[in-house]
């Protein structure tokens, strides 16, 4: 169901005023059509993350909220939603054509809705910022007069999904998101040599997870999540990857993964076997307890295309 957050003093004048169009004075070329999907990459300790989802809500530039609500609501796994697979949270909808601020996505915050399950069996998962502002994304996006826009929204698990000790065997969700528009990515993906692993720390145990870092040349960091409230003062984080992914074996018995939803441009890519708790940060430590291998060329995204990036 579309609706606006303004205030109504009659239906006909805010539906006149909302769509601009049937109504005399705007017609259909004021409007934008917005397709808007979720996707997520693969993540390690974890088999699967639930959440809830109640409606979206998209804020035009100088303009009241729209809202989108689901009626079911819609409920999706993330971790069901890894390379390049996509569930659908509008399909179609009518928009005022122009410049938007922010995204939102609206949840259920009631006990249960939403859920993590591990090796131990099902457990809550809290969004602290669920009730209040939803999973809010402040990026601006374009939506074209009389167009058609087509965007994702990527959850970085690997950067979101906390297990504090306060709160075990619960998870809190301290979400990491991006906005993508679906013309302007790519995909990163390859595999492994055995040989590449053998050399490294914890491959016999577990399995690698990549690193993908913007720009050529970057020194690798871990994933930090600071604690609500305090700042990660440590430089070498800015460092910290723009999404990971966990390699899986695939049918030839070979550990392979796959990044989809890169925007085009330069990356560092990197890999690791060792654990990456996001509510440390490993590499204040001495010695560091996380060794990267570096792939020693700068890695090329380009636009609906797969660049192969073999270890």
């Amino acid at each position: 169901m579309f609706r606006s957050s303004a205030p109504r003093t009659a239906a006909g004048l805010s539906a006149c005023a909302l769509l601009l169009s049937s109504c005399g004075g705007g017609g259909s070329a004021s409007m934008s059509t917005l397709n808007l999907g979720l996707t997520d990459a693969p993540v390690s300790g974890v088999s699967k993350v639930w959440i809830q989802f109640t409606g979206v809500e998209v804020k035009p530039a100088g303009g009241n909220a729209i809202d989108f609500m689901f009626s079911p609501e819609k409920g999706f796994d993330l971790l069901s939603l890894q390379e390049g697979t996509t569930a659908t949270f509008l399909n179609g909808s009518t928009v005022p054509a122009g410049q938007y601020e922010w995204v939102r996505l609206m949840v259920d915050t009631s006990p249960g809705a939403s859920y993590v399950m591990d090796s131990t069996g099902q457990h809550d998962l809290t969004i602290p910022s669920g009730a209040e502002t939803g999973l809010k994304l402040i990026q601006g996006f374009t939506m074209p007069v009389g167009g058609v826009a087509n965007f994702t929204v990527d959850f970085v698990l690997s950067k979101s999904l906390i297990a504090p000790q306060g709160l075990s065997p619960d998870y809190l969700l301290k979400p990491v998101l991006r906005l993508l528009d679906n013309t302007q990515v790519g995909t990163i993906s390859g595999t492994f040599m055995a040989s590449t692993l053998s050399a490294q720390s914890n491959c016999g145990t577990r399995p690698p997870v990549v690193y993908v870092y913007t720009g050529a040349g970057v020194q690798p960091d871990d994933i930090y999540n600071p604690p609500t409230g305090t700042t990660d003062m440590d430089p070498a984080s800015s460092a910290e990857p723009l999404t990971t992914a966990t390699a899986a074996l695939n049918s030839m018995n070979d550990y392979a993964y796959s990044m989809a939803f890169l925007p085009a441009g330069t990356y560092t890519v990197a890999f690791t076997c060792d654990p990456d708790d996001p509510t440390v940060d490993e590499d204040t430590r001495t010695p560091d307890p996380i060794h990267f291998k570096i792939y020693p060329q700068a890695v090329a995204v380009t636009t609906n295309m797969t660049t192969t990036v073999n270890f």
